[in-house]
């Protein structure tokens, strides 16, 4: 967890021989999921190729926000130079071990430091993350904002990918798009500028409800299951029976987990224990402790799968389709950059949205049906 559209030419016309760069043309943006795929070279760059675009699109005087754990690439890094040159606000807040990248380098040199600038780059205390002071935390948000691009205003991409070729290449990763939220986009401006700001808080956590979304940002103090959010949100919302037109063929909740690690045994223990009460549990995954190993394996109901070698699960989100919060025949997703270990919970700068949407979950359905068919089973 730790270590790791586009200018088109024309051709001249008449007697001349130039080639004049046009803008990329504009898509409407729409609130929706994008994967990668790492094993279709097709696809391995389509979250990278939507935030190039949105990037690209952001009109003048418009503001981008970035928090990014990891950035290498420099195509990026150009689009957001030439976003600033055009008149657009550009701010980062980047984890400290990102300081020594040429992309970031190339990006403190154009947009500088200064905050009281509309452009600035801010890099978190080494060794530390931009809030989280706790132990030897970081500052691991995969997230981007857009006041305006492509016509629309309020965009909130939330991704668990890193800004790298591996990211694209070898890792499966997701990312959300959500357009016109205005409470939680707000939630996440908010969040951004406590992050620039630097002041270390190891109860940092809160939460914005709107409409079908909810954001949660961390660190969130604690000791026991009581104050880990995924365990409440099983276990105070879910129900495995009763549903009629999603979820199993005789209406039983379905619990889908995408995650790279795994290691929070209260988390865990929920899951076996809906399992027990007749909901259905699959788990896509790279690393899993022992312990949450054993806790979830030899159920009836509970089906692991492993993807590990040259390409990894780096995705972290939690598909729910059936009875959610009282409300059966519904589907939610929770994404983010929050991984199911304890330094995500209690020591890093994160962040996680949950969305119902029938149809964003059933984007995140696809994907993790592709996952699982590339992994192997485990029980």
């Amino acid at each position: 967890m730790r270590r790791i559209l586009r200018t088109a030419l024309v051709g001249a016309v008449a007697a001349t021989a130039c080639l004049v760069p046009v803008s990329p043309a504009t898509a409407a943006v729409t609130s929706g999921a994008v994967f990668n795929n790492p094993t279709d070279p097709a696809s391995q760059y389509a979250i990278v190729d939507h935030l190039r675009g949105l990037i690209q699109n952001a009109a003048a005087g418009s503001t981008i926000r970035v928090a990014m754990y990891h950035f290498t690439l420099t195509r990026m890094s150009n689009d957001l130079i030439a976003a600033h040159q055009r008149g657009v606000n550009v701010q980062l807040v980047l984890d400290s071990q990102s300081r020594d990248y040429p992309a970031v380098r190339d990006l403190v040199a154009a947009l500088g430091t200064n905050r009281a600038n509309r452009s600035w780059v801010t890099i978190c205390t080494t060794g530390r993350a931009c809030i989280g002071n706790l132990n030897t935390p970081i500052m691991h948000n995969k997230f981007f904002l857009f006041s305006n691009t492509s016509g629309a205003t309020n965009v909130l991409v939330q991704s668990s990918a890193n800004l790298t070729n591996d990211n694209a290449e070898r890792y499966w990763n997701n990312a959300v798009t959500l357009v016109g939220n205005t409470a939680v986009y707000n939630s996440y401006v908010s969040y951004f500028n406590d992050l620039a700001a630097q002041v270390k808080n190891n109860n940092y956590y809160r939460t914005t409800s709107s409409g079908n979304a909810k954001s949660y940002f961390f660190p969130r103090a604690g000791t026991d299951a009581s104050t880990d959010t995924i365990y409440n949100m099983l276990d105070q919302n879910v129900t495995c029976e009763g549903n009629t037109t999603v979820g199993t063929q005789t209406g039983r909740t379905i619990i889908r987990i995408g995650m790279w690690y795994f290691s929070r045994n209260g988390i865990a223990r929920k899951l076996r224990e809906l399992a027990d009460r007749k909901c259905w549990v699959d788990v896509v995954y790279t690393n899993m402790d022992a312990d949450v190993r054993s806790i979830l394996g030899g159920h009836s109901r509970i089906k692991l799968y492993r993807i590990s070698g040259d390409h990894i699960v780096h995705s972290k989100y939690m598909l729910i389709e059936g009875t959610y919060a009282g409300k059966r025949n519904t589907k939610w997703v929770v994404t983010g950059s929050h991984n199911y270990t304890n330094a995500a919970l209690r020591e890093n700068d994160e962040a996680l949205l949950r969305i119902e949407s029938a149809t964003i979950h059933d984007q995140y359905r696809a994907n993790f049906r592709a996952m699982r068919d590339a992994a192997v089973p485990q029980n």
